[in-house]
């Protein structure tokens, strides 16, 4: 139990650059593969492993509490690392960190079955926006040659649009996504989230 409490707490509440850091993919953009097993699998682990023990942490209220700071913790860390970035899979993983952090503090008021549709909701857009990064990466390398310092530095994407606009649109009904805006997946999921607490 201990062991398992741990786990949890430590994929929660550390960075965890090893796991969602893209400077462990040798900093080259993701593949489409990569990006949904990034999206899908990797980062949500410790989501889903809180989830399914919820119904013995409900028992044990200092563990609520502890799972609560830990998702105010990773809120409030993940989109203030997501902001200071320059490289756009860096601020991607970062805003990944604060969505989980969003599922960690839902999970602390039991809200078991919404959390998992939210996860589920998270993960497809998640591998949108991170397939979307991968082409503006390819974008770029024709400007700035191969240099993934420079082929990832948001601060040099400008007048994109004229060269990848199918990306332009389908990273703007993402986000829009991201942000709540009705009628896309997230919206109806981050909604179940507020109505259901």
């Amino acid at each position: 139990m201990v062991t398992i409490w741990f786990s949890c707490h430590a994929q929660c509440i550390l960075p965890c650059n090893n796991l969602i850091k893209p400077d462990t993919q040798t900093d080259k953009p993701l593949s489409p593969i990569s990006a949904l097993i990034h999206a899908a699998i990797m980062v949500a682990v410790g989501i889903f492993l809180v989830a399914r023990l919820l119904p013995l942490f409900i028992v044990l209220i200092a563990i609520m509490n502890e799972v609560a700071f830990i998702g105010i913790i990773r809120i409030v860390l993940g989109a203030t690392l997501a902001i200071a970035q320059q490289d756009i899979n860096k601020n991607l993983a970062y805003f990944t960190k604060s969505q989980l952090g969003y599922m960690m503090l839902a999970l602390s008021m039991g809200s078991y079955r919404v959390v998992l549709f939210h996860l589920i909701t998270h993960a497809y857009s998640k591998a949108l926006l991170f397939l979307g990064s991968g082409s503006i990466i390819h974008s770029m390398e024709v400007f700035v040659r191969y240099s993934p310092a420079k082929s990832q530095n948001m601060i040099l994407m400008g007048s994109l649009t004229k060269h990848v606009p199918i990306t332009k649109t389908s990273f703007l009904v993402d986000m829009l996504s991201f942000c709540g805006i009705p009628p896309f997946a997230c919206f109806w999921s981050k909604d179940e989230i507020l109505s259901d607490n």
